[in-house]
C-alpha cells in the first residue's frame, strides 16, 4: 500500500446522500488531513497527526449520525451512487483506470489485451428501459447494480403477506429489465493512450 494515498475511513448514509470521510496522509502518521466527499465534491475538514484526525473523524460520524440522521456503513457494505460521484472518490484513493473486457482489443498499433480504461473517460454501463446504472467503491473495485429512475416519491411496499412477495417480484423483474449487476476491477496504473 503507497504510505501517501489516501484510505477510506468512514461512509455514513441517509436515503439517497452519502458522505464519505478519508484521511490523507502527507508526513506518515505525522501529518494527515481528513476529507470529506459527499455527491462528488471534495471538503478539506480538518489537519493533524493520524491520531487527531481519527478522533475527529469519529466525532463528525457521531454529529451526522445524531443531529442529521446518518447511518455509518459496516466494511461490507457500500453506497451505490451516480458514476461521477464515484469516480471523483475513486481518483482521490488514488485510483487511474478500471479494466472493462468490453474495452479489450488486439488490434495493433494499440491493443489492448486487458481492457483498461482511464478512468476519468469510462463511460460505465448503459442501462435500459428507461434506468440507470449506480456505482460502488471497495477497496478495490467498482460494483454497479441497476436501479429504477428517480421518482416524484419514495416506492412504498405493501406490508405483508401475498401482496408484498408479489410487489418484490413485480419490482426485481423491472430492475433485471435494466441490466445485470457487476462489478470492475480498478487500477493505480499510469493509463496512457488507453481508449
Amino acid at each position: 500500500m503507497d504510505e501517501h494515498k489516501p484510505w477510506h475511513y468512514a461512509t455514513l448514509t441517509r436515503a439517497d446522500e452519502a458522505r464519505h470521510l478519508l484521511i490523507a496522509p502527507f508526513n506518515g502518521p505525522a501529518g494527515t488531513e481528513l476529507i470529506q466527499i459527499s455527491g462528488g465534491i471534495e471538503s478539506s475538514l480538518a489537519m493533524g497527526t493520524e491520531y487527531e484526525t481519527k478522533q475527529q473523524a469519529d466525532a463528525i460520524a457521531q454529529i451526522w449520525a445524531e443531529d442529521e440522521g446518518f447511518t455509518c456503513l459496516a466494511r461490507d457494505k457500500f453506497a451505490f451512487e451516480p458514476l461521477e460521484h464515484v469516480k471523483v472518490l475513486a481518483a482521490r484513493m488514488g485510483f487511474t483506470g478500471v479494466y472493462d473486457l468490453r474495452f479489450k482489443r488486439s488490434g495493433f498499433p494499440n491493443p489492448n489485451f486487458m481492457g483498461e480504461v482511464p478512468l476519468s473517460s469510462w463511460p460505465g454501463l448503459t442501462p435500459r428501459n428507461g434506468g440507470r446504472y449506480l456505482y460502488a467503491l471497495d477497496q478495490m473495485r467498482l460494483h454497479a447494480r441497476p436501479a429504477l429512475p428517480v421518482q416524484a416519491g419514495p416506492i412504498v411496499a405493501p406490508t405483508g403477506g401475498a401482496e408484498y412477495i408479489a410487489f418484490i417480484l413485480k419490482y426485481k423483474a423491472l430492475v433485471d429489465q435494466i441490466g445485470p449487476s457487476t462489478e470492475f476491477l480498478l487500477t493505480d496504473r499510469d493509463l496512457v493512450n488507453r481508449v
